[in-house]
């Protein structure tokens, strides 16, 4: 027998497997396999865009973008695409991922539709013991999740990958059902991995050559094995927990390693604790690390019609000790730690006022002086309750005014012109243009206004910005070598200057240079 792992990369609450991300929900489906001794291939949505045959016996599709985003270069499979693959597949066809588990996909079309863990699934499947949806056990969890490791070598973008690495699956806040929208809450009681069992699974992959890790797969990581679950909503952070975790992760050897989602009431009801938590991350996480939080409104009314999670009291208090303990820049360029807000339109009871009382707390964030590493702003997806967007001409003007007025000053304060950021990855060509980013947790893109390859790894230096993004050139320029189209976007140098220089170059000395312009020495090497 032969299983086709098809992943149509997800985009969920807690994780993410868009590239460069590679999800858990592959791993442990591979980790299946393994375990049975059965064979198995790996095929990606872009190598299936790319011409691939999808063969075998048994096809798994993983997919499902239940809060999809911007993406720079690829984007999860469509509902097009998956019908189209599996219209040609003639072995036993099953469903898992977001697409399964929350009706995204008419699953009549598949032999079997996970609706909850398609590894158990499959594993159930392939033993003859099918009898009905489960969920896995932490055993299998941790099981799989080793066993499977080794497919990331089957991955396109292997080994310029970020591993999700979840700690543990649900939401505190099951006990009063949640926020409206969110899926968390559906899975009951959170359960959490042991602190080894995450470590071992980070060990087995940095030793398979991946180093880039995102400790992302929960809804709070403040709220890693914390006290009062099950008992309090907003729950105790385990100072020592969370400690331990992050000490022995740093004996591994990574590139990157970085955290997700956080609760902002934890944070704020719990200051003293946060701040040791956050200090940890400073200390043994890498720089470009965000904390995004999970705000969605600043209205009281749409905060309480959706039981929402904090208030914009709260979200501030978190904002401002995330500022205090992690703004400084580290190697890379980047500050250390910064937190990140989502939004969300559509929600129960919003008004026109929503949206002014929404753009009014990020003002006053701007005031304080308080960095925000990005701001997500989508449409809420039907998946638990019925929304309309009833503001939808509001939702873009707050959408359009927050990209011109909020994310720019963000991004000038937090990069000045001048500013250097190393380890840029080169990922795309878009006509004259290179775009590229550090790899991490929502990395800032970088766009080079000239065409460069593609595949490596460059430093930059910001020259100017866009509404989400820097425009850079790379650091330092070969002033020999270097394109006209590249030299011209150094600032100062036009066409003209440009084309004496590539003139009279070779230049043996800087002397030579700053004959023509003596700002172009900031930006070049010989």
């Amino acid at each position: 027998m032969l299983v086709t792992i098809f992943d149509g990369y997800v985009d969920e609450p807690t994780i993410l497997g868009v590239p460069p991300y590679i999800s858990p929900y592959i791993r442990e489906v591979a980790g299946v396999c393994e375990e049975l001794g059965v064979k198995y291939e790996y095929v990606t949505i872009d190598d299936f865009r790319k011409g691939r045959k999808i063969l075998g016996d048994l096809l798994v599709v993983i997919g499902g973008a239940v809060v999809p985003g911007k993406y720079l270069r690829t984007y999860p499979a469509s509902i097009r695409e998956i019908m189209e693959i599996i219209s040609n597949f003639r072995g036993l066809k099953i469903l898992g991922g977001g697409l399964a588990k929350y009706n995204m996909i008419d699953c009549r079309l598949f032999d079997f539709c996970a609706k909850k863990d398609v590894d158990t699934l499959l594993y159930d499947i392939l033993t003859d013991n099918f009898d009905g949806y489960r969920y896995h056990s932490v055993d299998e969890w941790n099981r799989w999740l080793l066993r499977g490791a080794n497919i990331i070598k089957m991955h396109p973008d292997f080994p310029n990958l970020i591993a999700e690495i979840e700690t543990f699956r649900g939401c505190p806040r099951y006990i009063n059902g949640g926020c409206s929208f969110c899926i968390e809450p559906l899975y009951g009681k959170p359960v959490f991995r042991n602190i080894d069992d995450i470590v071992k699974e980070v060990k087995k992959l940095s030793s398979l050559g991946l180093k880039n890790f995102r400790i992302g797969g929960q809804s709070c990581i403040y709220s890693y094995l914390g006290y009062g679950i099950g008992e309090k909503e907003i729950v105790e952070p385990n100072v020592n927990g969370i400690k331990e975790l992050f000490e022995k992760l740093s004996k591994i050897e990574f590139k990157v390693l970085h955290v997700d989602n956080a609760n902002p009431a934890v944070i704020a009801n719990y200051p003293d604790k946060a701040r040791k938590i956050t200090e940890i991350f400073v200390k043994y996480t890498t720089p470009g690390n965000v904390v995004a939080f999970g705000m969605e409104s600043a209205d009281p009314q749409v905060i309480k019609k959706n039981n929402l999670n904090t208030n914009p009291e709260e979200v501030m208090e978190a904002i401002r000790i995330l500022n205090e303990i992690g703004s400084e820049k580290g190697y890379n360029g980047m500050p250390k730690l910064l937190p990140g807000l989502n939004f969300l339109c559509g929600l129960h009871g919003e008004t026109r006022e929503t949206y002014t009382l929404n753009f009014e707390f990020l003002k006053k964030i701007v005031d304080n002086g308080y960095l925000l590493r990005r701001i997500n702003i989508r449409e809420v997806l039907p998946i638990r309750s019925k929304f309309r967007l009833k503001y939808r001409h509001e939702c873009w003007k707050f959408r359009n005014e927050v990209r011109n007025r909020i994310d720019r000053e963000m991004l000038k304060r937090m990069l000045p012109v001048g500013s250097i950021l190393r380890e840029i990855y080169l990922e795309l060509n878009r006509g004259n243009y290179t775009f590229g980013r550090q790899i991490g947790s929502y990395p800032l893109i970088a766009v080079l206004p000239y065409k460069k390859k593609i595949g490596d790894f460059i430093n930059v230096k910001v020259v100017g910005y866009g509404r989400r993004s820097i425009t850079a050139v790379e650091y330092p320029m070969n002033i020999n070598k270097a394109s006209l189209s590249s030299l011209m976007a150094i600032p100062g140098i036009g066409k003209k200057k440009a084309v004496e220089i590539i003139k009279r170059r070779p230049f043996k000395d800087l002397n030579e240079v700053r004959k023509i312009d003596e700002k172009i020495i900031d930006y070049i090497t010989l």
